[in-house]
């Protein structure tokens, strides 16, 4: 499999994160489970995308998916990214915004930095 999916804190955080090469169809799938994942909760939750695994990447994979409903699933309330060089993180947002009509992402470029401003939603109490 070219990613792995799992709840750091159920509802709260889920953590995705992106394996090998990337190609529309690995790119896809991975956003079908998140959606999936996100289609099991009743509030927004954020969303760590690890791309530091990534080993490479097909021309335009990050455009590949145009309208796909993770970018603009109502549960997704922020996307926290880590990984991406200039020009994949113009390529993702690009997707996210003409998918979304919003922003809702921000760039961390180590996962140290992402998971110390997520600790206060991973360590949060379930509701």
């Amino acid at each position: 499999m070219a990613h792995d999916i799992y709840w750091m804190n159920p509802g709260k955080v889920l953590y995705v994160s992106y394996k090998g090469h990337q190609t529309p169809a690995t790119l896809k799938a991975c956003l079908d489970d998140m959606a999936a994942q996100l289609d099991t909760v009743s509030f927004p939750a954020v969303i760590l995308i690890n791309w530091l695994e990534v080993t490479q990447t097909e021309p335009g994979v990050l455009r590949s998916n145009l309208g796909h409903r993770a970018y603009s699933h109502p549960m997704a309330a922020r996307g926290v990214l880590v990984g991406f060089d200039p020009q994949e993180a113009f390529e993702n947002e690009v997707t996210a915004l003409k998918t979304r009509q919003s922003k809702n992402t921000q760039y961390y470029p180590t996962l140290e930095q992402a998971l110390e401003y997520l600790r206060p939603m991973i360590e949060a109490e379930a509701s």
